[in-house]
């Protein structure tokens, strides 16, 4: 067996006796077991060859024997990636708070969208990987973390607009004006992002679990079509809310609708590729004796 359906083995921990660190896919919850008990267990049926050979290279050798699936070796690849995924996500959601303050209308198409929605569903595909890879409960830490990135960051801009400005400096007003609105559209992010992400996350678990981990095309596309959805609503609708017309504010949750079911479909090509690249990178066979 090559891919795992229902179990991840994450590690070794080196107490008093040896012991396995082991994922629920479909949750993300971490078990812990005696090595004899693992591999007298179903659990190890679904492991593929590599964490085989390492479950019984540490099995049936003395207890000196280093695996690449060590604790300390196995996470310091693991959290390397999540650590640059979670960076990525905090830096995307940044620039669409930023960048979200300014609707332009898309010639051609007749679309009304924000700056931000070219970016936004980047945060999707990035979850979607989270939640193959990481389970749910890292995938909800990730969100948490990306969302007080943003606010420490718009607080901090929001801190500097209160400061006095020199009266030599002529754009006092304009910068005030760009903060407040900033701050304005925070709000409704936050709302949706949170909302939204978590929606994703749960669906994609739950479609995992109810498929057995198969059809990957069918839980990214749907959870993120869901979550698309909710967030439009959310996003448009508190952040417009009295300053643009109603029927503006249609076109705009409809037309970022559109763009987001489009790199739900686009995006499913790249977790494809991020997961044969976390099979070779992160359980690379690497065994030393």
């Amino acid at each position: 067996m090559e891919s795992n359906t229902k179990y991840k083995l994450l590690g070794f921990n080196r107490n008093d006796e040896i012991s396995a660190n082991v994922m629920v896919l479909s949750t993300g919850k971490h078990i812990n077991l005696k090595l004899k008990e693992l591999d007298n267990s179903e659990i190890s049926e679904d492991f593929n060859r590599h964490e085989l050979k390492a479950l019984y290279h540490r099995l049936y050798s003395d207890s000196q024997t280093i695996t690449s699936y060590e604790l300390g070796d196995r996470h310091e690849r693991s959290w390397y990636a999540y650590l640059i995924i979670t960076l990525f996500l905090s830096v995307i959601c940044i620039l669409c708070t930023v960048s979200g303050v300014k609707p332009i209308r898309l010639a051609g198409v007749d679309f009304v969208v924000p700056t931000g929605i070219f970016f936004y569903p980047l945060t999707f595909i990035l979850i979607d990987i989270l939640n193959e890879f990481y389970g749910l409960r890292m995938a909800r830490r990730t969100i948490l973390l990306s969302f007080i990135a943003n606010l420490i960051f718009v607080t901090g801009l929001w801190a500097t607009s209160l400061m006095p400005a020199l009266a030599e400096w002529g754009l006092e007003s304009a910068y005030k004006e760009f903060v407040n609105s900033i701050v304005s559209v925070l709000i409704a992010s936050s709302a949706s992002y949170l909302v939204s992400e978590n929606v994703n996350s749960w669906l994609l678990c739950k479609i995992k679990e109810l498929t057995n981990s198969r059809y990957l095309f069918i839980r990214v596309i749907t959870s993120t079509v869901v979550a698309s959805v909710i967030d439009s609503i959310l996003f448009c609708t508190l952040a417009f809310y009295n300053v643009l017309s109603f029927e503006i504010i249609k076109t705009m949750i409809f037309s970022q609708f559109v763009i987001k079911l489009a790199y739900s479909i686009l995006g499913v090509g790249p977790i494809y590729a991020t997961r044969k690249l976390f099979r070779v990178y992160i359980n690379k066979e690497n065994l030393a004796n």
